[in-house]
């Protein structure tokens, strides 16, 4: 019996080819998509889990409360872990991870003795405690994980980077020279960890080494600094409930040991391991920014497109229908019952979407590269093939088969034997008006994703190309210290300032390089916030403001206006010393009247009694050295040498490869130790927007497929009519009716179906929009000339359609039509 029902399954599916290669592909798709994003949904929930200890691991959370606003940070002070286990109850062992880039070195073995490079500025180096062994899971290829970093000088490396050195795994023994001060013992080789990891390294290096390497002063501010929230410190619980108690007594401890503006101003928090990926992305220096939102969306996305392509497979088979009311008339006719007929239908139904499951696992092969470039992943299509996910997807397969089946079953058998040997459907009012029920629902979807994706590229465009206030485009950024550099431990001593005032001086000599300058940091990298004290306030009011060091020539280089004062000068001889300039938001924040006002007000930059005093010299005008989902800030700049960690080169629009060897030449003679590095800053602030682009390239993808296939059922539902008003076609022509009078007939009831989707899509998208795009400080407005446009796209588009069913409905002879009737 089942054999015999997808044979005549497949009969049905050759006689009307054309039909059923429709619901095919348009299944297909849907699944293919739903297919990519559960890749996605199931990769981002199982982060973490590959460590045994995965309930009982937690980080411990620096908070921040100034003005009324809080922020949370993923680092704490070191001096807070000094004592912590003693002091705190429940804890089975503590582990810090102090982030430091640096330069890594070999000696004469491995890939040196080869003549390869053996220098490299790697980013994810780590001083870490023994015990961080212990609470990650961390596989060893070479060595042992007892003692691996218990003394300084220690180093576990992984195998990625002993292949990368070594040219083998087997480098326990073996040695690298860090920063060119520091030589490391490789203790042991471990396996990279998984991508799905919130807790990433290349280097380990015992954590008592990172005072040998920075200067005694700078080590001794780093063990007993409660401003430097610098070091990720994480706990193992004895008991996983007791969180909220370790909690309150991370507080107490911090009540008690911390200065007094830690008691006004800071609090701790543990976060388990388990909400670091999907619920951090707000937290400062959280290793992941993705966010459950995004899964969420990805879910609604997935089953939108799902709920569409089984709109449209039920569309596509009512269609199929109409051409088989005498084949129903006739099985009726012969003793087939309504119970026959549903398995009949369903068991045709089934037969087209495992045919569609088996295109879609190909298209999501194919589509796999995409997602993964969007989602800035690597997923793999072979963790689909696990039993789990084999199952669920047949379960998936066999529900959404019987639901897309169910309606069209019906829809036949209940057909009365003498009408369908007539041709005849019966009164089917009804089942059109849910049709274009389910249509219009289709339409609803287009639209919203349709009006989304053009506003989402919009306000793309616009933080990337909106004046930020400086130069950005044709600036090279040179990491003076190598990309990542923490900047406590970028120190401008004055021999390496001699060497920087040389570069400065070779470059501008080559015609094609405008100007040299330094800073701290460059805008859009974000600022630390330092202690000020404008004049009219004092200590008490605890002021922070983003704080960037800059050189004297910093303001010209990057064509920052002033509109107030003057620019910092080498002539006066103490602009180094007392010279402040600050910009539009800082007079304002500061309650002075105008720019021109706060020339020659005394500041303090630092604490009342060791703070920088001085007096502002200069207003500059505002501009975003911020990403422009934040608003703009006061801000402060001093000259202040030490502080300096990058070079911006501005160099002229042509000929940039040969301008770039320039500089690299010049900065291999001058910085012989140092890897040569660079960045565009124009590419280094696009780059901030990175993730909102990839969410507009998907609301396109999505908008596409949700239009093709919308189309498809539009091309269904179209037939069906054209099928059903054959006689009055015939009749409307023999009293002279044109064959435009016939298409623009033909066509009305799709407009309406079009401008009802509409009139609920618009003001829905408008919500959706509001809501997105006030999570910008800057941002387009929401413009008019998108919704006619979209309306009048997408009419277009379904009047061709639906133009191909009708003119081929008014082109047949209404002689013959008739005679058929």
């Amino acid at each position: 019996m089942i054999r015999n029902h997808f044979l005549a399954a497949y009969r049905n599916f050759l006689k009307d080819k054309f039909t059923g290669f429709m619901s095919l592909a348009g299944h297909a798709v849907g699944m293919a998509c739903c297919i990519l994003i559960w890749l996605y949904i199931s990769d981002e929930l199982n982060y973490n889990k590959q460590n045994v200890n995965y309930e009982r691991i937690y980080r411990l959370n620096w908070i921040t409360k100034i003005e009324g606003k809080k922020t949370v940070g993923a680092t704490v002070p070191i001096v807070l872990t000094t004592d912590f286990r003693s002091k705190t109850a429940g804890v089975s062992q503590m582990g810090r991870m102090y982030p430091r880039s640096g330069e890594m070195k070999t000696g004469n073995e491995g890939a040196a003795a080869a003549g390869a490079i053996n220098a490299f500025q790697e980013q994810n180096v780590f001083f870490a405690d023994q015990s961080i062994l212990d609470i990650f899971t961390i596989k060893f290829l070479s060595g042992t994980p007892a003692g691996a970093l218990d003394k300084p000088g220690k180093a576990v490396i992984t195998d990625e980077m002993a292949l990368k050195y070594f040219g083998t795994i087997n480098a326990v023994g073996k040695t690298l020279l860090y920063e060119n001060k520091l030589p490391l013992l490789i203790s042991g080789v471990v396996k990279k960890i998984t991508e799905q990891s919130d807790v990433h390294f290349d280097f380990l290096i015992s954590f008592d080494s990172l005072y040998l390497v920075e200067k005694k002063e700078t080590g001794d501010f780093m063990r007993t600094d409660w401003t430097l929230d610098a070091c990720y410190t994480y706990v193992l619980l004895a008991n996983p409930q007791a969180a909220a108690a370790t909690g309150r007594s991370l507080n107490q401890l911090l009540r008690a040991d911390g200065t007094a503006r830690n008691r006004l101003l800071n609090g701790l928090e543990v976060q388990p391991l388990k909400n670091m990926h999907l619920y951090s992305s707000n937290v400062d220096g959280n290793q992941s920014k993705s966010s459950i939102t995004y899964v969420y969306l990805f879910a609604a996305a997935a089953l939108l497109i799902l709920v569409i392509a089984n709109i449209n497979f039920i569309n596509l088979s009512v269609s199929r229908a109409v051409r088989r009311t005498m084949e129903i008339g006739m099985r009726k006719v012969l003793g087939a019952g309504k119970k026959h007929l549903v398995v009949q239908v369903i068991s045709e139904n089934i037969l087209i979407n495992l045919a569609a499951l088996v295109v879609a696992f190909l298209l999501s092969i194919v589509a796999l590269p995409v997602l993964n470039q969007l989602t800035q992943k690597q997923l793999a299509w072979s963790t689909l093939l696990t039993v789990s996910n084999l199952l669920i997807i047949v379960f998936f397969f066999i529900v959404v088969s019987i639901i897309a089946g169910l309606y069209p079953a019906l829809f036949l058998s209940r057909f009365k034997p003498a009408e369908a040997l007539k041709g005849k459907m019966g009164n089917t009012g009804k089942k059109q008006v849910i049709r274009k029920a389910l249509l219009t629902f289709q339409f609803v979807v287009s639209m919203i994703l349709i009006i989304g994706a053009i506003m989402i590229y919009r306000q793309i465009d616009y933080l990337q190309n909106k004046p930020l206030g400086f130069k950005k485009n044709q600036v090279i950024v040179i990491p003076i210290f190598g990309s990542g550099g923490n900047e406590l431990s970028s120190n401008v001593d004055a021999p390496l300032r001699q060497r920087i005032i040389l570069l400065e001086q070779r470059l501008p000599a080559y015609n094609r390089i405008k100007g040299v300058t330094a800073a701290s940091l460059m805008p859009g990298a974000g600022f630390v916030r330092g202690l000020v004290i404008p004049e009219g306030f004092t200590e008490n009011n605890n002021i922070f403001v983003p704080w960037i060091s800059v050189d004297y020539n910093f303001l010209d280089v990057l064509h920052m206006p002033l509109v107030a004062g003057r620019t910092f000068s080498k002539a006066t001889g103490t602009d180094h010393l007392r010279a402040f300039i600050i910009n539009e938001s800082a007079v304002r924040a500061f309650g002075w009247k105008s720019p021109e006002a706060a020339i020659g007000k005394k500041i303090i930059r630092g604490d009342a009694v060791n703070g920088k005093r001085g007096e502002i010299i200069g207003v500059i005008k505002d501009f975003n050295f911020n990403p422009l989902d934040l608003p703009m800030e006061p801000m402060i700049m001093d000259i202040n040498v030490p502080r300096f960690s990058q070079l911006a080169v501005s160099i002229a629009p042509d000929h940039v490869n040969e301008t770039i060897g320039v500089i690299r030449q010049n900065w291999n003679e001058i910085f012989p130790e140092r890897v040569f590095e660079f960045n565009f800053l124009d590419k280094q602030i696009d780059s901030l927007y990175t993730s909102q682009e990839n969410l507009s390239r998907i609301v396109e993808y999505f908008s596409v497929i949700a239009m093709i296939l919308c189309c498809s059922g539009l091309f269904s539902l179209a037939a069906f009519l054209s099928q059903q008003r054959t006689r009055e076609i015939a009749i409307r022509k023999i009293l002279g009716a044109s064959i435009p009078n016939i298409l623009v007939l033909l066509s009305a009831d799709f407009l309406r179906i079009i401008l009802v989707a509409f009139a609920i899509a618009a003001p829905l998208a408008i919500v959706i929009l509001y809501q997105w795009l006030h999570n910008f400080a800057y941002h387009v407005d929401i413009t008019v000339w998108i919704f006619p446009l979209t309306l009048f796209g997408v009419a277009l588009i379904a009047f061709f359609i639906v133009s191909m069913q009708s003119l081929k409905a008014a082109l047949l002879s209404p002689v013959e039509n008739l005679r058929n009737e």
